[in-house]
């Protein structure tokens, strides 16, 4: 992801953090052995923001997300499981931010007691405490936001008869009057159906959800950034996201500035 093209968006990092990454994320890949790195964004915390990016094992169905808060030393964030998404969704208050204290603990609110109808409530029960650090919470936030709003144009992915999922080489980039539609993209991480009597060429590129199914309607909205000669797509379900593509150009991609929280208020801003 080229910061430069969406830097009119208010995207920025310092100084620091470029130079940083710069470095950095070329010896993830080789240590890793990824096919490729990502800059995927910035979670801003209370007192300290968190840098991520995602490596790619051959096929972009294979991501393994890192972060860190010097732009050098990363980390690679825990693989979410079920229990963990449960557990952020029982966090009392909406809108808790996080804080940038990676090994801080969040306690979580007791299970509420029920109580039948004529029946004494029962005897309180003291019960084990449950809590979540903050790293996990954060590898939640990052999968959710992924998985709901990463996009990408209509034809920039192609899947192999063995599943695989690349780039394609034969993409060229969107021409304006596309770009600003948003059947022209995709969320790579919503797979849809395809019928077992498409041809090949169908089967391998239209495999993936289309954004104009973006739930809800009119979440997603449009801007050209005329100096840059690019279309970005900003979320106002996850304010702080956005899918770009530059018109006529191989260059497109999404990234993430923000608190990493829903966007409670999104009913009021819809058309």
């Amino acid at each position: 992801m080229s910061m430069g093209v969406v830097g009119g968006s208010g995207n920025v990092l310092s100084l620091s953090e470029s130079t940083g990454l710069q470095s950095s994320l070329p010896l993830l890949q080789k240590n890793y052995k990824f096919t490729k790195v990502f800059f995927w964004g910035k979670l801003r915390g209370t007192t300290a923001d968190y840098l991520i990016a995602f490596g790619i094992e051959e096929s972009y169905h294979n991501k393994k997300f890192f972060f860190c808060q010097d732009a050098v030393s990363w980390a690679q964030l825990p693989l979410v499981t079920p229990e963990m998404e449960a557990k952020c969704e029982k966090i009392a208050a909406p809108g808790f931010m996080l804080t940038g204290d990676r090994s801080k603990v969040t306690e979580l609110p007791p299970e509420p007691v029920e109580v039948v109808e004529g029946e004494e409530p029962p005897e309180p029960v003291e019960e084990e405490k449950k809590t979540i650090e903050e790293q996990e919470r954060l590898a939640v936030i990052v999968k959710t936001i992924d998985e709901e709003c990463a996009m990408l144009p209509a034809g920039a992915l192609v899947k192999q008869p063995n599943g695989k999922v690349e780039d394609s080489q034969t993409f060229k980039g969107l021409e304006f009057s596309k770009a600003l539609t948003l059947k022209s993209f995709v969320f790579i991480n919503k797979p849809k159906e395809v019928s077992v009597n498409a041809d090949a060429i169908t089967a391998s590129t239209d495999f993936l959800t289309e954004c104009d199914n973006v739930v809800p309607k009119g979440a997603l909205v449009c801007k050209f950034d005329e100096s840059m000669n690019v279309v970005c797509w900003r979320s106002l379900l996850y304010e702080g996201f956005i899918g770009y593509s530059m018109v006529g150009a191989p260059m497109h991609g999404y990234c993430y500035f923000g608190s990493g929280l829903k966007n409670a208020n999104i009913a009021f801003m819809l058309p």
